[in-house]
């Protein structure tokens, strides 16, 4: 009896998490010509509509970048439990990305019940999914929460993005074969998926003590 009412409550519980406007402002697109970084101009007061426990530093920060690539999992369990490798689904938002108004957006239309599911978007500074490691935003289903890099966090791995698109004309101007590149853009991508996934796991691990 306890397990019927808990269920009949989630309903309610999640009429704050996830109110998508569909009145805000349009977003705003500005590409760099020379090195491609993109920057978004998206509505502060949409994203905090969209997400109200998330603060409004928080909102500011994520309104400027890209959202590439989302991994679906059933619940945050399954996330903690076994990373990015578990989700059951993953979608990239190609060609250019979307904006995180939308990419919510695109994420609620696809879990039935309003108060469930747990979404891992990973933003980009150009129009490709990072193979260094990306801009992460985790929003909890169930509870409204949301846990995401902040300003700092997101600028050193900005830098680490310029380095390596750096190193990536070096090896152009050396006679790299583009599929040779190709290849090794994959294997850093799988490399940055496992890494996400022991990273979970530890910390799951870690808050079980």
């Amino acid at each position: 009896m306890a397990e019927t009412e808990a269920a009949t409550e989630e309903p309610e519980a999640s009429k704050e998490a996830y109110q998508v406007s569909r009145d805000v402002a349009g977003t705003l697109r500005r590409q760099d010509p020379v090195t491609g970084d993109v920057e978004l101009y998206t509505s502060i007061d949409g994203i905090l509509q969209a997400v109200p426990k998330m603060n409004w530093d928080m909102a500011a920060t994520w309104s400027r970048l890209p959202i590439m690539r989302v991994h679906l999992f059933l619940d945050k369990v399954s996330f903690q439990r076994g990373g990015i490798m578990r989700s059951y689904a993953s979608k990239v938002f190609s060609p250019e990305g979307l904006d995180l108004i939308q990419a919510i957006a695109w994420w609620r239309k696809r879990v039935k019940s309003p108060a469930k599911g747990f979404a891992v978007f990973e933003a980009s500074f150009d129009s490709q999914v990072c193979i260094t490691d990306p801009p992460t935003l985790m929003l909890d289903g169930a509870t409204g929460e949301a846990e995401a890099d902040d300003a700092e966090a997101i600028q050193r791995k900005r830098e680490s993005h310029a380095k390596r698109r750096e190193l990536d004309k070096r090896w152009v101007t050396k006679g790299i074969s583009e599929e040779a590149l190709q290849k090794i853009k994959q294997a850093d991508m799988h490399r940055m998926s496992r890494k996400v996934s022991s990273w979970s796991a530890w910390r799951s691990w870690d808050k079980t003590l």
